[in-house]
């Protein structure tokens, strides 16, 4: 069963978030897996934030999904200044390898969707060597156009046929929720998971930020120093944002007491 708060943006609008650790989260996708339906799971960080105070249709696709895991630490101190608690982050790249080992014994089927040419490939073969036995049933890099009506039903049906449980987007936020909405129900698949950077971190393609940086919620700061100069000013505009956010909702959170009190008294 999910344990699910709803936070609160400036604008009023509200968005679900998974209070979950790592065996919750693991019992979660495998009641998705065993349900029979079609799922997609979503791992939020500060710039799916940043986009989502701004998209309403993108606040519609968080609350349409089956888990929204919160990866960026943004997520949690925006839970606090609200009174709530969410008590852990669940990045992505982590939860993959976490999938991948614990579904080894149940026989998982895993493909990967997303990536740069020859980074699915790199990062199937990484996860084999990392986790023995894994069963990777697919891979494929969509090229950076949409596909046609013709590669679209091959891409469907190449998924379908490969009997996959789960199958790992990795198209960049928010293409990749936009993307899994789009095609929930369509493909017939048990679940869909957006992890961004995963395949790149995995694969080699990029670096991983270190254990040390990730458990402090420093990886933004990683990203934007290794990222190149898009992903640094990227994240620099992300952050004096959600600064903003947080500081709006902080003096929100002080303010309203007193107005409450100043109310009672009159």
């Amino acid at each position: 069963m999910r344990n699910v708060i709803e936070l609160e943006f400036p604008n009023r609008q509200r968005v679900p978030v998974d209070c979950a650790d790592s065996p919750s989260a693991l019992l979660q996708l495998e009641t998705m897996i065993g349900d029979g339906g079609n799922h997609y799971v979503l791992f939020p960080d500060a710039w799916n934030m940043y986009n989502a105070v701004r998209d309403e249709e993108l606040r519609r696709i968080y609350r349409a999904a089956s888990g929204v895991f919160p990866d960026g630490i943004s997520w949690l101190m925006l839970a606090r200044l609200q009174g709530a608690r969410v008590p852990h982050r669940l990045p992505g790249p982590s939860f993959m390898g976490l999938a991948c080992e614990h579904g080894l014994k149940r026989h998982w089927g895993h493909y990967f969707y997303g990536g740069g040419p020859g980074v699915p490939e790199k990062l199937a073969s990484a996860l084999v060597k990392r986790y023995p036995g894994l069963n990777v049933v697919g891979v494929f890099s969509p090229p950076f156009r949409p596909l046609t009506g013709v590669e679209e039903a091959k891409m469907k049906e190449e998924i379908e046929q490969s009997r996959a449980h789960l199958l790992w987007v990795a198209l960049g936020a928010p293409k990749q929720e936009y993307w899994m909405a789009k095609h929930l129900g369509e493909i017939d698949v048990p679940v869909m998971l957006g992890v961004g950077a995963a395949f790149d971190f995995y694969s080699g393609a990029r670096p991983w930020a270190p254990a040390w940086i990730r458990n402090a919620g420093m990886e933004w700061a990683f990203r934007s120093l290794t990222g190149g100069r898009k992903t640094f000013v990227r994240n620099v505009r992300c952050v004096s944002a959600i600064s903003l956010l947080l500081t709006q909702m902080a003096i929100r959170r002080m303010l309203g007491p007193k107005s409450k009190e100043q109310r009672a008294k009159g």
